[in-house]
């Protein structure tokens, strides 16, 4: 099994073929527009978001059935629970403080994510809680519960971990390899975007490059590869 999570950075019905050329079963696209359900040939397609041009999807083989969980709660921005056969996906574009514009019942903060689905996500014996979480432990301030550090503590609670730093073993804050390019500029780089993954065993893991990537977006992908 592949699975795959990007930020396109807009208008992915035009760029879609550049993560298709991968054939993986599981994609999480964050910035992305509303489209059909069966709009990709090969995957069903899962979307929430309060903006339609600009909100968060899920691609799934269609060899798996695969439905948006009875417990996604629309007031989390955006989170996204699909359940499949055996798995569990949790995509994330995180909202954090930017939630707030569209009142005062809604949240964007990951944490609160984490509180609503916890009994859902530890259930499941296999699970993938993964995208753009516009968060690290290089902005944690103070005790704010949704400091990245907590997230991850949280998610390790869980039995989830973050691919990327289980195989590379580097400390969270201190990656060689980013995710996100501020303005698209290569100095402005931050890792940003993760793969937790529980009850998996990890096969590969590449993080797209600078040169490859900028001109579509200014997020590289993360690729994952399973074990069978």
């Amino acid at each position: 099994m592949k699975i795959i999570t990007w930020n396109c950075n807009l208008n992915f019905s035009k760029k879609f073929e550049n993560i298709e050329a991968f054939h993986a079963d599981i994609i999480i696209i964050q910035e992305c527009e509303r489209l059909r359900t069966d709009f990709f040939p090969n995957h069903d397609f899962f979307w929430t978001g309060r903006i339609e041009n600009k909100g968060l999807g899920i691609m799934v083989s269609k060899s798996t059935k695969a439905k948006v969980s009875d417990l996604h709660n629309t007031r989390l921005i955006n989170f996204l629970p699909i359940e499949t056969e055996g798995l569990n996906i949790l995509g994330v574009w995180a909202y954090n403080h930017r939630a707030a514009k569209f009142g005062n019942n809604v949240s964007g903060n990951t944490s609160d994510a984490l509180s609503f689905y916890k009994n859902w996500l530890a259930e499941s014996e296999v699970s993938i809680f993964g995208g753009d979480f516009n968060n690290s432990v290089v902005w944690d301030k103070g005790d704010n519960e949704n400091n990245f550090s907590n997230i991850n503590s949280s998610l390790n609670n869980l039995e989830f971990m973050s691919i990327y730093h289980h195989l590379t073993e580097e400390d969270f804050g201190s990656e060689k390899d980013p995710t996100f390019f501020h303005t698209k500029k290569e100095i402005k780089s931050y890792h940003i975007d993760y793969l937790f993954l529980k009850g998996m065993e990890v096969k590969t893991l590449d993080i797209g490059s600078y040169e490859d990537w900028i001109k579509y977006s200014d997020h590289v992908p993360l690729i994952c590869e399973i074990k069978n």
